[in-house]
């Protein structure tokens, strides 16, 4: 797969129905606004091929890679559990980056449905942090393969939308992260000998290093942490589940 080499220049934001604005907040100080926001980038921070070298170093010595993506915090809120939540004033992950690529996992292609990739402030400067964090430390690697998060106003994830579904992933908190491949080809691993496991445990200790609340991996894997945050589990072989725990304000 490869990833589309004409990307639309500006996101535009988008206004659906509001939801009720209580519960746990997830987000930045102020009041909660009434809408739900796709987060906008700057088209020259966009990924538009896959990198086949390693990224040019500057005379620092650090890896030169487009600009960091800033989140705002719009005062997103997690409302509920993962399991039995839904999901106010979220942010939408753009389909491409300077670090990431997203994935589709039920029609096995890039990118991803916007309808999939929504999440709280809090998640979206989580992940977009720590994915940087990665691709300094590792100038050689691809860019990272991001699944599904939550829908816009969060609320069931399950079979009714493609392959096994989501028990949890209601609430913005969650987000499914693609194990590096050996091969550094943009798509998930389909075989535990596929996965490039010093870059996967790497990419799982950032997210434990940065405060994940759990990073649920494959049990065939061999990925190491924690053992009250990295667990194994079932249908985890591809991609690691980070969650992120909820705050109040």
């Amino acid at each position: 797969m490869s990833v589309p080499s004409i990307l639309p220049r500006m996101l535009i934001v988008t206004l659906l129905a509001a939801a009720p604005a209580a519960a746990l907040g997830c987000g930045g100080g102020g009041p909660p606004v009434d809408e739900v926001r796709v987060l906008r980038l700057n088209p020259g921070a966009l990924v538009t091929k896959q990198p086949r070298r390693a990224t040019t170093l500057t005379s620092s010595g650090r890896p030169q890679l487009p600009p960091a993506v800033s989140v705002p915090q719009v005062g997103s809120i997690a409302v509920g559990a993962t399991n039995n939540g839904r999901l106010v004033n979220g942010l939408q992950l753009p389909a491409t980056g300077p670090d990431w690529v997203t994935y589709d996992p039920v029609e096995r292609r890039i990118p991803n449905r916007p309808e999939r990739r929504w999440g709280t402030d809090r998640l979206l400067a989580f992940l977009l942090d720590v994915l940087r964090d990665y691709r300094l430390a590792n100038p050689a690697a691809p860019p990272v393969l991001v699944g599904d998060l939550s829908r816009p106003h969060g609320g069931p994830f399950g079979r009714e939308f493609g392959g096994l579904g989501h028990v949890s992933h209601q609430n913005g908190l969650d987000v499914d992260v693609y194990y590096p491949r050996l091969d550094r080809r943009l798509r998930r691993p389909i075989a535990i000998a596929q996965v490039d496991r010093v870059l996967a445990q790497d990419l799982v200790s950032r997210f434990v290093a940065a405060g994940a609340q759990y990073a649920f991996v494959g049990r065939r894997v061999g990925l190491r942490g924690p053992p009250r945050v990295v667990q194994a589990i079932a249908h985890h072989d591809d991609h690691v589940h980070v969650r992120i725990a909820n705050r109040r304000r």
